[in-house]
């Protein structure tokens, strides 16, 4: 796959053999994940809090099972779509869409944090995603027309995140949108970075936010 030349789709994966929504369930300790807003009350985030709520606590402390499965469903899912070994984000980025409120502080492309060319965005919901809890993204860069991809439990939706616009809205449908995103980039076209992140300030290199797949 030429990264120039990606569209936004689907791709579907096997839950049985990658039940990465429901490892995170049991991290969590609830019967559905869509319910978790029950337990909390957050005001309107913001991109300086949208990764400081009790469940990003949770997630980020999760185990190796996860990681396990991640890394085994980036090996036989998704580094064949590119026929190459790929450079992946090493922690993937949690992000929880409550009733009312945001997943993210903001409309943005991920080249507005420093991200670079080449960069791949899959984004993964473990919990059904449509209407206004899902992600939203414009069809083609500068069109700044966006709109929402719906996504079941599943399936991961991949996309050109450095250049199109994308974001969420308030989310209206009373069901919590839980979900990870992650970047891959094909080996060939990888150039190591000093820039970092905003969040974790780790630089855009393997052995800081990314890793080598081929390593293991």
């Amino acid at each position: 796959m030429k990264t120039e030349s990606l569209q936004t789709h689907l791709v579907d994966y096997d839950l049985e053999r990658y039940p990465l929504p429901e490892i995170v369930r049991w991290q969590f300790g609830v019967d559905e994940l869509d319910e978790i807003h029950t337990s909390a009350d957050y005001p309107l985030l913001t991109r300086e809090n949208d990764q400081k709520t009790v469940f990003h606590e949770r997630f980020y402390v999760i185990g190796d099972e996860f990681f396990d499965t991640y890394h085994r469903l980036l090996v036989e899912v998704v580094q064949p779509l590119f026929g190459e070994n790929l450079i992946y984000q090493r922690v993937p980025t949690f992000r929880v869409h409550l009733p009312g409120n945001v997943a993210v502080g903001e409309m943005h492309r991920d080249r507005d944090y420093s991200h670079g060319q080449g960069e791949v965005n899959l984004w993964l919901p473990f919990t059904r995603a449509w209407d206004t809890n899902t992600v939203w993204i414009e069809s083609s860069e500068g069109s700044n027309d966006v709109r929402p991809y719906a996504c079941d439990v599943g399936q991961m939706l991949m996309f050109d995140g450095v250049n199109l616009l994308h974001g969420n809205v308030k989310n209206e449908t009373g069901k919590t949108r839980v979900s990870v995103d992650f970047r891959v980039i094909p080996e060939s076209q990888y150039v190591a970075r000093e820039a970092a992140t905003i969040n974790t300030k780790l630089s855009f290199t393997v052995g800081g936010y990314f890793a080598d797949l081929a390593a293991g």
